[in-house]
């Protein structure tokens, strides 16, 4: 009995010393600078979006500052084979607007809504945002989806 607990105690203060390894070389990482411009490299900088790398802030003009994009926005994910990138999506506070943040794109576009209560869409002349299932967005020359995804 006394040596099942011995090997488990073993087991146990190996884990603990592997987990304090894998600390120390997190902390390392985040201690490392880029010596040309001076700032800390962080390996949590970026996140992954599929292929791409996606900024966890992005500056929002509806909202006049950088907004955590994946906690407060509606993430719109693409229904093409052309891409399996994700779009964001937020409203201002009235809905009267929605900013859109496209894969690959270096602005986010701005929708002003059109139509009325309980049929409204909100366009740039160049996308289309519906409510259907959620949202989902469509070029207006050419009605398909595009991307689309759930309000929650």
């Amino acid at each position: 009995m006394k040596i099942k607990y011995a090997i488990l105690l073993f087991s146990l203060e190996i884990f603990a010393l592997q987990s304090c390894e894998k600390k120390k070389a997190v902390k390392s990482e985040l201690k490392t600078a880029d010596t040309n411009t001076d700032i800390m490299v962080s390996p949590m900088a970026h996140i992954m979006d599929s292929a791409n790398v996606l900024p966890l802030q992005k500056f929002s003009t509806l909202k006049n500052r950088n907004i955590p994009i994946l906690d407060s926005a509606i993430t719109l994910k693409s229904l093409t084979e052309l891409t399996t990138e994700n779009s964001y999506l937020i409203f201002n506070k009235d809905q009267s607007k929605a900013e859109l943040f496209l894969p690959n794109a270096k602005n986010s576009l701005i929708l002003e809504r059109k139509g009325t209560e309980g049929n409204f869409t909100w366009t740039d002349g160049i996308y289309e945002l519906i409510q259907w299932k959620g949202y989902v967005l469509r070029s207006l020359k050419d009605t398909k989806p595009l991307f689309g995804g759930d309000s929650m």
